[in-house]
Order: structure tokens, then C-alpha cells, then sequence
């Protein structure tokens, strides 16, 4: 019997399972049934378990009960039995945890994007793809619109770009399942919109299952079916999508913001001066490859403005960042000043790096694993990967201090990769803010974070912003992430400043050049 020619047979089902990470048993004596006309949304909370039960799908965790059958409808058995095995392909996932493996795989140190040597043994997008057929290929491609990507090594991708690349991969495979695990994340607006439209596209043709896990209702597509609720390493509901997205759990996860402390933890750095330049950029251009990254760059930024740089994937934004965070060797052939001195007058890249904090998905990628989440934040004030010197009593409190503030502290004494992605994130936050510094760089704080701990962290960041002279560059995709203190917009595009826009005040006066709002969208 063929059960993918008829609607409604099971194609997958998880029958009494129990999982086991760690030596800790999950998802005890759970049941989920993927049926042949079914297409799935996974939601819940950071740390829930949402990556967990969609990895069992492929065999990605330890099963110490239960079991996983798979009913293809395309055996050579006649009777077509289920199988308690996948044939490679069959199943597809793209996840955080793949996009870093693909990383790692290109250089072991996240500023290696950065050195142009490093790219050399890269492939490029093309040859990534290009062991499948070349009308399947061209069909993907032009699905996600990334022609432009094909000549790119795959070292020198930004986030969002890696993110595609990945995705059209697995397009290519025609998989009869694809698990899409934070697919959107780190894709601007319209890389978002192609992707929608490529999985309306896909779910039309009837030749995929999808399961899709995200913590934004807003990314769950039309043709979803139905819906997973995950809660403590359980499934705490299921059912038809209008049914679970109007009940009370998916009502709470995109509700009520967690609950951060307010007192204040950040002090004024002792060096910090009032309206005092912190970057400056003459005619700033940046190449790779003979393509061009960044041209004809003109900026300048005082102490205590917030500033918040906006374009679409692959404008330059990380690569504007890696030059002010001193990762950058071509910092050195360009007219760079930061806080007040010239890249390469004598200041070390260690005398740098000390006044900044920085939070950004490359470290996210390439941070040790083993390291446990209180070393992290710790390492936060010695600027290292990994925690090579030991820390104070007075460092350790803080780093304390702060794990407590964000809801964190239990994760402590865990390994970095033990903890979801959202936690990680929260954790690489703390590691950012814990020193105090004079400018405090956040890429994309809030991907990966579910409804209520994005509004939490948006919250701090205004709270800090209002309450210290901490200067802050913000970098989203969002406009739901965009705090209130920021004070000037900068958008680029195809590595150009295409606008600047300041908030109209007494601060700025004549040389606002714009109302904030509404002026800029984003990209």
C-alpha cells in the first residue's frame, strides 16, 4: 500500500518514545503522528524542547524507549511495511546547530571571514550546490532569488546569506520531509518573503511534509496544518492550527514580557567623556575578492548616541562592525579613528576590544561548547573565546550579578552547548554587557528569542540606554526589535550609506536631517 497516494495515512510517527541527552530522560512517553496531508509548526519557549522533539524525527537524539517508524509509501516491499530507518535524503533539516557545522567546517575562528587568506580552500555557493542536477538547482535558486550569491565563498557569507544557502540545499535534495528549525532567522524582510513563498510554493505541489519550529507566530505559513505547543521537555498540546494558535498556552508564549530587574547593574565607564568621538570613518572602502564590501564610507559617532544600522543581508553591516571591533585587518589600510586614535598608531587590537561589548551571531557560531555558560560571561572581560585566565571575586560576582538579572543563573555551571539557542543568546548578552564598556555593539541580539524574552531584552536595552552613558550600535532585521533609545539610523545598501537619519531633539538641532520614525524601513 502507497500511504503517501492517500490523504491522511501516517508517514512518520513516534510511538511511546522517551529521549535521553546527557543522561537526563525528555519527552517521556510521548506520541506524534505526521500524517500524509499534515504539515507542522513547533512552538514554545526558549529552552522548551522545541529543537529536541523535531531532531528525534531524524534519528538526531538518543531514543531510550519507543519506537520512530517512517512510512515512505515508495518501498520495493510490497506490502510496504514502516521502516524504523530513513534513506539519506529522505529527511532534510535546517537548523542553528547545521548552519554551524557548515561554519566550522570553513575556518575554527569567527574572524577568519575577515582575513582574506582564510577564503582560499572555501567553496563558493556554486560549488556547494553543485552536486545535484542543474534544473533542480536553477529551480531553487530562482525560488529564493540568491543568483547573486552563486560566485560568494562560503567563508564570506553573513549570517543570513549561510541561512539561504543552507536552505537551497535542501530544496535541492526534494526531501519527503524538511525540517526548517529558526529558518528565517537572520534573513532580512525580503529574504523572509521569498522563503514564505518558496514553502507556500512547496506545500502547493504537495511533494514535501514540512515541520516548521519557530518562536514567532507571524512565520507560521497558510498551508500549516497543525501545531505542537512545548513546554519542560514535553508536548503540552497538539492539534489543528486554529485550534492550538486561539489557545491559552500559544496566547502565553507571545504575551506577557519575562521579568528583568530593574536595579541598575552597569555603571559609567570611568573613561567615557560626554560628546566625545568614539568612530570615525574617512572614504572607508572594503574588498574581497575584487568585490566590492564596503565603499565610500563617511561616519561619525559621539558618545552617548545609540545608533542603529539597518540593510538587507549583505549591505556590509557585519563587516562595518568587524572593522570598530578590530577583527578587521583592513581596518589598518583605511582612515579608521576609535575612541579617539587612529587604527594603527600604536593601540592593540586588546586596547580596542576592551571598551567594547559585542554580541553578534559569528560568536554565537564559533564559541567553544565546552565551555560552561559562567565562564562565557566571564570571558566577557578579557575579550577571548573560551576562558583563559581566571577572573576576579569582584568579576565573578558581576558576571553572577548579571546571570541572575537575565534569568540565566541556573545555567551556570552548564556547558554553552548543553542550553538552547535562545539561552545561549541570553548568555552571550551577559558576556557583552558585563564589563561596563563604553559602547556596547548588540548584532541581532534577539534572534532565536521567543516572543516574551525578546520584548524583556528590548526593555534592558532601553533601560540601560536611559539610565547610563553607554553608547550603543543595534543591528535587526525587526522592526518589532527596534528599541525606543535609539537615536540615529543608518541604512546601507550594496556596502553604500544610502540614508542617515536622526531623531529630531534640542540634542541634535540643525543637523537633523529627518524624523526617525516612519522615515526608514526595514530591511
Amino acid at each position: 500500500m502507497h500511504y503517501t497516494n492517500q490523504p491522511g495515512y501516517p508517514i512518520v510517527k513516534l510511538n511511546d518514545i522517551t529521549l535521553q541527552i546527557d543522561g537526563k530522560r525528555l519527552f517521556e512517553h510521548t506520541f506524534w503522528e505526521i500524517k500524509s496531508d499534515q504539515h507542522w509548526a513547533v512552538i514554545g519557549k526558549n529552552g522548551s524542547g522545541k529543537s529536541t522533539i523535531v531532531s528525534a524525527l531524524c534519528r538526531d537524539v538518543h531514543l531510550v524507549h519507543g519506537q520512530i517508524l517512517y512510512f515512505w509509501g515508495d518501498s520495493d516491499d510490497e506490502d510496504n511495511r514502516p521502516r524504523s530507518f530513513f534513506y539519506r535524503n529522505e529527511i532534510m533539516k535546517i537548523s542553528p546547530d547545521v548552519h554551524r557545522k557548515l561554519m566550522h567546517r570553513q575556518a575554527r575562528y569567527h574572524q577568519a571571514r575577515w582575513h582574506s587568506t582564510e577564503g582560499e580552500g572555501s567553496p563558493t555557493v556554486a560549488d556547494f550546490l553543485s552536486e545535484n542536477s542543474k534544473e533542480k538547482r536553477q529551480q531553487v535558486i530562482d525560488l529564493l532569488q540568491i543568483n547573486y550569491l552563486l560566485q560568494r565563498k562560503i567563508l564570506h557569507l553573513s549570517n543570513g546569506e549561510a541561512r539561504k544557502a543552507l536552505i537551497a540545499q535542501a530544496l535541492i535534495q526534494s526531501p519527503k520531509l524538511l525540517i526548517l528549525d529558526d529558518a528565517f532567522c537572520g534573513l532580512d524582510n525580503q529574504s523572509r518573503s521569498a522563503l514564505r513563498n518558496a514553502i507556500d510554493n512547496l506545500l502547493e505541489q504537495d511533494s514535501v511534509r514540512l515541520v516548521l519550529v519557530t518562536s514567532r507566530l507571524e512565520e507560521i505559513p497558510p498551508g500549516i496544518t497543525h501545531v505542537i505547543c512545548v513546554a519542560d521537555n514535553q508536548i503540552v498540546a497538539q492539534g489543528p492550527k486554529e485550534k492550538i494558535l486561539s489557545g491559552q498556552f500559544a496566547q502565553e508564549l507571545f504575551s506577557a514580557p519575562e521579568d528583568i530587574p530593574k536595579e541598575p547593574l552597569f555603571q559609567a565607564p570611568a573613561d567615557c567623556r560626554e560628546n566625545a568621538i568614539l568612530v570615525e570613518m574617512k572614504d572607508i572602502s572594503v574588498s574581497y575578492g575584487g568585490v566590492n564590501i564596503l565603499q565610500d564610507i563617511n561616519w561619525r559617532m559621539r558618545a552617548g548616541e545609540h545608533w542603529a544600522i539597518i540593510g538587507p543581508n549583505g549591505a556590509g553591516k557585519s563587516t562595518l562592525l568587524s572593522l570598530i571591533c578590530a577583527d578587521n585587518p583592513q581596518a589598518y589600510a583605511n582612515e579608521i579613528s576609535l575612541f579617539g586614535k587612529k587604527r594603527g598608531s600604536g593601540e592593540s587590537i586588546w586596547d580596542v576590544k576592551r571598551k567594547i561589548g559585542w554580541l553578534s551571531p559569528e560568536i554565537q557560531v564559533y564559541y567553544p561548547w565546552n565551555t560552561t555558560c559562567h565562564e562565557v560571561v566571564c570571558s566577557g572581560f578579557f575579550d577571548t573565546m573560551g576562558l583563559h585566565r581566571k577572573p576576579s571575586a569582584e568579576q565573578v560576582n558581576a558576571a553572577d550579578r548579571w546571570m541572575m538579572k537575565l534569568g540565566i543563573w541556573e545555567f551556570a555551571g552548564r556547558r554553552f552547548g548543553e542550553v538552547s539557542r535562545g539561552e545561549q543568546r541570553l548568555v552571550l548578552l551577559a558576556r557583552a554587557v558585563v564589563k561596563n564598556p563604553i559602547l556596547l555593539i548588540l548584532d541581532e541580539p534577539c534572534q532565536g528569542l521567543d516572543g516574551s524574552h525578546r520584548a524583556a531584552i528590548i526593555e534592558l536595552i532601553d533601560d540601560l540606554c536611559s539610565r547610563t552613558p553607554v553608547s550603543l550600535i543595534y543591528i535587526t532585521h525587526h522592526f518589532d526589535e527596534m528599541p525606543k533609545a535609539i537615536t540615529h539610523v543608518m541604512k546601507l545598501r550594496e556596502g553604500r550609506i544610502e540614508e542617515i537619519c536622526f531623531r529630531r531633539s534640542p540634542n541634535f538641532g540643525g543637523e537633523a536631517q529627518g524624523d526617525l520614525e516612519g522615515r526608514l524601513k526595514i530591511e
